[in-house]
């Protein structure tokens, strides 16, 4: 069958572990991308710059152009939205099926499936339930149930398959399909990839809260939910990409990178000896010590992404189900600045429940357990875990907030999510602190208020919020940025100069 992937901002693993399979089934695979400059559905919002750099419209006479038998999104809440208009041109225009899948249809599958351009969804991990569904397409079944798959028959009856155990063998899975993007992102900048899948952890705000449940739902023994590919299968895969893609950079996109400190040391061993290129991962306070700091440090890794998220220990245990004391975050910190690695912290800002007294901890503790970059974010409201539900029953969410963020309502993920103005503004003070810190000298960093900035405009403060960002990511050497920016730089180019590359 002629199957073409929807792609929009950046590229995704799953689609591109997704594509790998369905080609080795015999399937013809295509991808019709759009950048999104400037609407990256999350913070980037310049509505006229949007509308002049937009490829909606090429992106659909791409789809068209491809005959596809099945068009197949992998939807986030923010991107849902965008995947049904250009889905149901596409659809409208050529005839043919739409399947959803990703965390947002598995969030909430009764919403996705009742609209009238998905004709079916794949709840949880599609490995082996997306081609499973196509080859029943095929043999012209479109009544019997396929396992995780949910599909409307031609009477509108929605037939939902039961949910399976998760794929414990990843070895088993060929090598994601990099060459399904190589047209739209810049593969050799930053090669991004994960070693597994899973995380031991269920924080409230995040997808794994609800995902690892999923085979529960039916009954079903989820099998584990913690998975590694084998040293080797990673070795073989990112030695071949050095080749073909003269890779220069590695992002191992993990949730936690270094769960497994046996696994750890060999792949470091190899890592080294075999592929020798700069990396970076994401890792937990919980899961490193000193013998894996210096093994990260020997073995090229320059970057670690830390999920700090609040250092009110009171509410990051009880409302976010994070369980590492504040000592565990600061020894992690110095420890990788001491061996010359860099620290990003991510920090949620606007957190049921907590206001400024938390921010206040966290200025403290950033003015002298410093990431080498501050990554505040507003707190957002996902379908489907804890926390959206603590945000609903704690009046932080009304009823009709909730349904249009499981619809998809992009407003919604471009605004604080704080109600109160007054803690809003100085919320966002906070925010241009922390992003502040990491370019400024110690006794600088200490004596730091946000009191300072009361009396800058909001959109000037949003605007030096956005700035100092950019800053002390360049200032810090952050790959990131690097590829970021030149991301932007050669779609820009192309928008002016269609024939570049």
């Amino acid at each position: 069958m002629r199957v073409l992937f929807l792609g929009i901002g950046a590229e995704q693993l799953g689609v591109q572990q997704l594509s790998a399979i369905l080609k080795r089934d015999g399937h013809q695979v295509g991808l019709a991308f759009t950048p999104s400059l400037f609407d990256d559905k999350y913070h980037l919002h310049v509505p006229v710059l949007a509308r002049l750099f937009s490829r909606d419209r090429q992106v659909v006479e791409q789809a068209v152009a491809f005959r596809p038998d099945v068009v197949a999104f992998s939807a986030l809440t923010m991107t849902y939205r965008w995947g049904l208009q250009v889905a149901a041109e596409v659809k409208r225009r050529t005839g043919a099926k739409v399947i959803f899948g990703g965390v947002h249809p598995s969030a909430v599958p009764e919403v996705v499936i009742a609209d009238p351009v998905v004709d079916a969804i794949c709840v949880g991990e599609g490995d082996v339930a997306f081609p499973a569904w196509l080859r029943a397409l095929e043999q012209g079944d479109t009544v019997a149930a396929v396992d995780q798959i949910w599909f409307k028959r031609a009477d509108g009856v929605v037939v939902r398959g039961k949910q399976r155990p998760f794929l414990q063998d990843l070895d088993a899975l060929p090598v994601i399909d990099k060459g399904l993007y190589e047209d739209h992102v810049r593969i050799r900048d930053v090669y991004i990839t994960m070693t597994g899948r899973g995380c031991p952890y269920r924080c409230t705000f995040c997808f794994n809260n609800f995902w690892a449940r999923l085979p529960g739902q039916d009954g079903v023994a989820g099998g584990k939910y913690v998975r590694q590919r084998s040293v080797d299968h990673v070795i073989a895969e990112l030695v071949e990409a050095k080749k073909r893609w003269k890779i220069r950079y590695v992002d191992f996109e993990d949730d936690i990178f270094t769960i497994d400190k046996v696994w750890l040391h060999e792949f470091l061993e190899r890592y080294r000896r075999e592929v020798g290129l700069p990396w970076m991962c994401l890792t937990h306070p919980k899961y490193v010590d000193q013998d894996i700091v210096d093994g990260l440090a020997a073995a090229g890794c320059e970057w670690v992404q830390l999920g700090i998220q609040s250092v009110d220990e009171q509410h990051r245990f009880h409302t976010m189900k994070r369980y590492e004391k504040v000592g565990d975050t600061a020894w992690a910190i110095d420890a990788f600045r001491k061996a010359g690695v860099g620290v990003k912290g991510d920090h949620i800002l606007g957190s049921v429940g907590e206001g400024v007294a938390s921010q206040e901890l966290a200025r403290a503790f950033y003015a002298t357990h410093t990431p080498s970059r501050i990554s505040p974010f507003w707190m957002t409201w996902l379908p489907g875990v804890d926390i959206t539900r603590q945000a609903l029953d704690s009046g932080n969410l009304t009823p009709e907030q909730l349904a249009g963020i499981e619809r998809g309502d992009p407003t919604f993920f471009r605004q604080s999510s704080v109600r109160d103005p007054q803690l809003r503004r100085r919320l966002q003070s906070y925010a241009a602190l922390f992003q502040l810190m990491p370019v400024l000298p110690a006794p600088l960093r200490r004596r730091l208020r946000p009191a300072w900035l009361d009396h800058v405009p909001v959109p000037v403060l949003d605007k030096l919020t956005m700035a100092t960002d950019l800053v002390a990511g360049f200032a810090s050497g952050n790959p990131e940025h690097a590829a970021y920016a030149r991301f932007y730089l050669t779609h820009m180019a192309r928008r002016v100069w269609p024939r570049s590359r």
